[in-house]
């Protein structure tokens, strides 16, 4: 029986348990998913979701932090690189980290036909999700700006984004903004300044999320779904083997996923 999961907080919108039990029904594996909600991890806690789970999903608050509860976890490349983590399998007593949000970005990108130009992208938030689409636009060779309310070496403040709007023309929102309980919060961004922008891509989902409806409609506007099927099939691949291809499941979970009234 493959118990798998995802670990997060609150968890309060997540299709992810219904794109896995797809997979296994797709599959003919048997399996099930499950949300383990913590609000803070620590060793003990993990270990004990350990003993319980093959694998699980890790999202926001933990996906760097997860890094750190166990000293003799086994790190992915992209991991390392990335400084956050998405996927966990246990292979024995052993711990493995990986990260298949940049690859599902990667994957998501290839869905839509998206080709990048010779502007920049501009990533809102710097938390684990936007350091994965920092490390897959480093990979494409494709130049990118992070902004952030929180500045760092890596990162510049909202109140510089004017300088660099005309250049910009792809927007990816990793921050809750948009999402319950911030349906109501907003950027300090004046969509009219980016006179080249193409494409918006808000890694929130759900008929509750507000994000994209200030974004206009001459521009292309994509919400998380896309990227979330696509790392949800090579995270469901990493615990199964199951070799599934995003490429010719990807509309059936899609058209699965909107179907749901949420």
């Amino acid at each position: 029986m493959n118990k798998l999961g995802i670990l997060g907080w609150p968890l309060s919108t997540t299709y992810s348990p219904t794109i896995h039990e797809l997979l296994f029904d797709l599959t003919g594996l048997d399996g099930s998913y499950h949300l383990i909600k913590e609000e803070n991890i620590s060793s003990k806690i993990i270990s004990k979701i350990n003993d319980e789970f093959l694998g699980y999903n890790v999202t926001i608050p933990h996906k760097e932090k997860i890094l750190s509860v166990n000293e003799n976890s086994i790190l992915s490349n992209s991991v390392k690189e990335i400084g956050a983590s998405n996927t966990v399998i246990n292979k024995g007593s052993t711990m493995y980290l990986y990260n298949t949000d940049f690859s599902g970005f990667k994957t998501f990108l290839d869905m839509v036909d998206h080709n990048f130009g010779d502007k920049s992208v501009l990533i809102l938030g710097h938390g684990g999700s936007a350091k994965a689409i920092a490390y897959c636009l480093k990979l494409l060779k494709v130049k990118y700006y992070i902004v952030s309310r929180s500045t760092t070496d890596n990162t510049i403040p909202y109140s510089e984004v004017v300088k660099i709007s005309k250049d910009v023309e792809l927007i990816v929102n990793t921050t809750p903004i948009g999402m319950p309980p911030y349906e109501n919060t907003t950027l300090p961004l004046e969509w009219s300044e980016f006179q080249n922008l193409r494409t918006v891509i808000n890694l929130g989902y759900g008929s509750k999320n507000t994000f994209l409806d200030k974004v206009d409609n001459s521009v292309n506007k994509y919400d998380g779904l896309g990227m979330l099927i696509c790392q949800a099939i090579e995270s469901f691949n990493i615990w199964t083997s199951a070799g599934l291809s995003a490429s010719s499941i990807y509309g059936e979970v899609l058209n699965k996923l909107e179907s749901i009234n949420d």
